[in-house]
């Protein structure tokens, strides 16, 4: 399979990519909330910014995909969920 680039469609980056994402990105957090919980935060706070790095990832291709929605309405409604999941990682 032929990696996604800054021309395919926002739907290829939201769910061919997004979906593993979403998987991987839950489970570093489940990890790392554990990891605070069992009081190994230096191994917490790595999975921490390793969950958010992969999320950033992901928000790059996504926000960059956005420029192909066949319908230009949904430009800023794509943008500002994306631009909310990246503050809602951030918090996290």
């Amino acid at each position: 399979m032929k990696a996604l680039a800054d021309e395919d469609k926002l739907w290829k980056a939201w769910w061919i990519a997004g979906i593993p994402v979403a998987w991987l990105v839950t489970g570093l957090v489940l990890l790392a909330e554990g990891a605070h919980s069992a009081g190994y935060r230096g191994a917490g706070d790595v999975l921490d910014v390793t969950q958010f790095l992969i999320y950033f990832a992901w928000f790059r291709l996504a926000w960059r995909a956005s420029r192909n929605i066949g319908h230009s309405a949904w430009r800023p409604v794509a943008r500002g969920v994306l631009a909310a999941g990246l503050v809602l990682s951030a918090m996290f």
